[in-house]
């Protein structure tokens, strides 16, 4: 019975029965409530983590990589109780995913699975998982996973961030990136409230400014872009070459002046001049800008705004 049509129930139980039938009913009601709460309290308080369920030789597990994209679940995994008891079980974010072949990623979860298993059931999940390791290739179709460890600290942190926010896609793959693979905190390609929400957290954690810039990597074909076509030729590993800066270059001046705004690589080459000798009055300015490459090797680059030879001001952004 519906909680309102339960309620409705004792209302007019009250008023139109007798002292005694009218004292059983809501007993009776009372007992039912007190039970369905004690159960589902139960259940959740006293899942069971799937690494105990394990070691206690509860449960049997076959984790295989499935091809698909991490918000899919790249992951399928085949889970059968060998216990004569029913199992609540939690598959909790922040577990490690083991891969079988040293060339191919390991994964966080980042996404929780609470179930029940009845004795002898077997149940398939597709679970979420993200890499922890950059530069091997994606997890590919049919290779063995087991469960490793949970993590902890803030890379465990981060993991819980995004499923919190909801953020199941290349821009929380790269927050995990920037504790795993030391990624920039500019990298996180961040759109959404939520992803901003992340990408500010992280650069909290990692106890630095949240940087002006944003360079996105798009990853070619990857399991881990957000666009990720499983119909289309796959690049097996995420594709850092080609990237994308874009910002909000800001800065301020006393005087009119002709100003140049460039983009520079590490050794002071001029990759692309955005304007050259522009007037502009005294003030405060902000320029957007948005500069696509094909060859952004990885390193540190330039932004600047100068006056003939003088440096009126100067940021760093890397790839």
């Amino acid at each position: 019975m519906g909680f309102i049509a339960t309620c409705a129930y004792l209302i007019v139980t009250y008023f139109t029965q007798d002292d005694y039938r009218r004292k059983l009913e809501i007993m009776n009601v009372t007992r039912v409530f007190i039970a369905i709460l004690t159960m589902l309290f139960l259940n959740f308080v006293f899942a069971i983590p799937i690494q105990g369920a394990l070691k206690t030789g509860k449960v049997k597990v076959i984790l295989t990589s499935n091809g698909k994209s991490m918000v899919d679940g790249m992951i399928t995994a085949q889970i059968e109780s060998v216990s004569m008891s029913i199992l609540e079980l939690q598959i909790p974010v922040g577990v490690h995913l083991i891969s079988g072949e040293d060339e191919r990623q390991n994964l966080i979860l980042v996404h929780e699975e609470l179930f029940t298993l009845s004795p002898k059931e077997i149940k398939v999940l597709h679970l979420k998982g993200m890499c922890i390791e950059a530069s091997n290739s994606s997890p590919g179709s049919d290779i063995v996973y087991t469960f490793g460890e949970l993590a902890h600290g803030d890379l465990l942190s981060c993991a819980q961030m995004i499923y919190k926010n909801k953020v199941i896609n290349s821009c929380g793959q790269e927050a995990i990136w920037v504790f795993t693979d030391n990624h920039d905190v500019g990298w996180i390609d961040a759109e959404s409230e939520n992803e901003l929400s992340l990408r500010q957290f992280v650069a909290d954690k990692k106890g630095v400014k949240n940087p002006w810039f944003t360079t996105a990597h798009k990853g070619g074909n990857n399991q881990l872009s957000r666009s990720y076509n499983p119909m289309q030729p796959t690049t097996p590993y995420y594709d850092m070459s080609g990237a994308e800066i874009k910002g909000d270059f800001v800065w301020s001046q006393s005087a009119k002046m002709k100003l140049t705004f460039a983009v520079y690589d590490g050794s002071g080459n001029v990759l692309r001049k955005f304007f050259e000798n522009k007037d502009f009055d005294k003030g405060e300015f902000t320029f957007k800008f948005f500069y696509k490459t094909t060859q952004g090797l990885r390193g540190s680059y330039f932004a600047k705004v100068t006056c003939g030879d003088v440096v009126i001001r100067e940021s760093t952004f890397s790839f």
